[in-house]
């Protein structure tokens, strides 16, 4: 039988990002595939790069075969053997020489963002190098359509490739495909709902504060808009003399343009990397989980947040309605005034108690197509060997 090279570099740090949500994704598929079939599964790896450490234990204790991307590129390695697949749980351009040799690709499609949503008024807010202000202040002039076309083209190579098998994480995202790419719609995309992140024992964790606290995270990046909503509880604090409770920000700098926007500085307190753990205790002990992302493939966070009970404000774009339900407040991730509303609105505990089991049984519910569609991801890769 022959084996499938799964690609992990595509989950290994980012730039300065050391965890993500594809390569979270990535590495629970790989997990699941090597306790499936652990002799069909070769790994891809570029050792000289973190990987999660449980995915590290993993390949040793299964002794997982290992090719490293430093010394072997994508395509010596199908020279060097005849795969049947490459698997990769995140598209991308390192692939192009392989699907020029239609060499059998399946690659998971996260989102078309680049497309999408590419760019905000409030995207200089997180910049602190020149270069950083600069890209930002030509995405909002005529250039920003030669991004655009260029960012159209990459995903073209993939979508319009027959050698490539395409699955996506939600319907939102397969429609994207869809519209942006009518002469897809002849070919099979198959939906399958990123997998449960959960830990199995989280019902035992304990909540970060008993006091009251309101929780926004990855506000380091632009796009989940992290600055819309901590000027929307800004605003609360010095509209609100009696209003309670602090904010808790997680992967924001001090130095940050955004937190310097703020008048009441004294009301957030700043967490920059947390591990995975202290996170769940986050999302378990928030009075209110507040996402107002601009743009989402899946949209793991709110059902981080709701699997605890915890309310969730989020904003109603792209995947998050599909997933959420009506689980959560929505509101419009760009109005201040708005997603202030949405915080005034939960103050109510009758609104509060009623979210909180909302969010419960959403989870539940979720989680069971979760673990469904995970199995089946995993017949269609293994369907190759």
């Amino acid at each position: 039988m022959k084996k499938i090279l799964f690609d992990l570099t595509v989950c290994q740090p980012l730039g300065s990002t050391r965890v993500h949500g594809g390569g979270v994704y990535g590495y629970i598929v790989f997990k699941n595939l090597i306790l499936r079939n652990s002799n069909q599964v070769v790994a891809y790896i570029n050792r000289g790069l973190f990987i999660e450490p449980s995915v590290e234990n993993l390949i040793s204790e299964y002794n997982v075969a290992i090719v490293d991307a430093r010394l072997c590129s994508l395509d010596k390695a199908f020279e060097l053997e005849d795969y049947s697949l490459l698997y990769s749980p995140l598209s991308s351009s390192n692939y192009a020489s392989l699907y020029k040799k239609r060499i059998p690709v399946m690659v998971t499609v996260h989102g078309l963002r680049a497309l999408e949503m590419n760019r905000d008024n409030y995207e200089y807010l997180y910049e602190n190098t020149l270069r950083g202000y600069l890209k930002c202040f030509l995405k909002q002039t005529p250039l920003y359509w030669f991004l655009y076309k260029k960012y159209w083209n990459e995903y073209c190579r993939v979508l319009e490739n027959d050698s490539i098998t395409v699955v996506t994480v939600s319907e939102h995202t397969r429609n994207s495909i869809l519209c942006y790419y009518p002469q897809r719609n002849k070919k099979i995309i198959n939906v399958r709902y990123s997998p449960s992140t959960s830990p199995e024992d989280y019902n035992s964790i304990k909540v970060y504060s008993e006091d009251k606290y309101y929780l926004i995270i990855s506000a380091n990046r632009w796009l989940k808009n992290a600055y819309r909503a901590m000027a929307a509880l800004d605003y609360i604090f010095d509209s609100y003399d009696n209003f309670d409770g602090k904010v808790i920000v997680v992967g924001l700098s001090p130095q940050s343009n955004v937190y310097r926007k703020m008048k009441h500085k004294e009301r957030f307190i700043l967490l920059n990397y947390v591990d995975q753990d202290t996170l769940e205790s986050l999302f378990a002990g928030a009075y209110t989980f507040i996402y107002p992302s601009l743009n989402e493939g899946f949209g793991y966070p709110p059902l981080e947040a709701m699997k605890y009970g915890t309310p969730v404000i989020a904003s109603s774009f792209s995947s998050i309605a599909e997933v959420c339900g009506d689980a959560v407040i929505y509101t419009n991730p760009y109005s201040i005034y708005e997603i202030a509303n949405r915080v005034l609105k939960l103050e109510d505990h009758r609104v509060y108690s009623e979210y909180c089991s909302r969010g419960l049984l959403q989870y539940e519910k979720v989680e069971k197509r979760q673990e469904e569609d995970l199995n089946s991801l995993l017949d269609e890769i293994l369907a190759y060997t």
